[in-house]
């Protein structure tokens, strides 16, 4: 893709998925006044934008390979489809909440939620910089080989670890406890994916079982 388009490609995808985000938060909502809306579009918006600038400025290869879609499995492809109804429902569900009252957390516990998705994105940030081959699919590519500094030498995908925090904390941020459900379900979507991933790498990537007997845990320290 030429340096022009994916620059095109890129920011207009992420104006696209910012203002998606911003009518499923205040929309649902009922008010402009939600003030966890503001705060949890700022703290997820900003850290994407910069992210993304960064990298398609310092390795535009990883970000093509970030928004092109290229999963081919019809697993993936469901699992992928449930995973992004599952993160809308997430954000839809605790602004809903917040317009009917159903739960709510206090106000310190959403502050430290925010605290949480932005150190989410740090994680993600790591990542990109040590792994350009990190791709949307499970894919292996051409020479791609095992990543084991950073934070690959504490959990074999932390990248999946940094979306957690962001998953878990979302809800908190929006200050609903049934968007807790939809937290826990996504999550389960990423285990079935990790263990797919890991079935792919351990036959492709040369050097990854080795890798996978070195570093014990897949998402969580010293916990799985």
């Amino acid at each position: 893709m030429k340096k022009s388009t994916l620059y095109l490609a890129t920011y207009l995808s992420l104006v696209v998925f910012f203002l998606f985000m911003f009518i499923a938060i205040f929309f649902p909502a009922g008010s402009l006044h939600f003030w966890n809306g503001w705060l949890y579009w700022l703290v997820f918006c900003f850290p994407t934008f910069v992210i993304t600038a960064h990298f398609l400025r310092n390795d535009p290869a990883l970000i093509e390979r970030r928004i092109r879609p290229t999963e081919n499995r019809p697993a993936q492809i469901v699992g992928q489809s449930v995973a992004a109804v599952l993160f809308f429902v997430g954000i839809i569900l605790p602004s809903s909440d917040y317009r009917f009252g159903w739960s709510s957390v206090p106000r310190w516990i959403s502050v430290l939620g925010a605290v949480v998705v932005f150190a989410g994105f740090v994680i993600v940030f790591l990542v990109f910089h040590v792994n350009t081959f990190t791709s949307r699919a499970i894919e292996h590519m051409e020479g791609q080989r095992v990543i084991s500094a950073g934070p690959y030498s504490v959990v074999r995908h932390p990248m999946y670890s940094g979306a957690v925090l962001i998953i878990v904390a979302t809800p908190l941020v929006l200050g609903s406890l049934l968007g807790l459900i939809p937290a826990a379900l996504l999550i389960l979507i990423i285990v079935l994916r990790i263990y797919d991933e890991e079935k792919m790498l351990r036959m492709e990537l040369s050097g990854y079982g080795e890798y996978c007997e070195k570093i014990k845990c897949r998402l969580i320290p010293y916990i799985w």
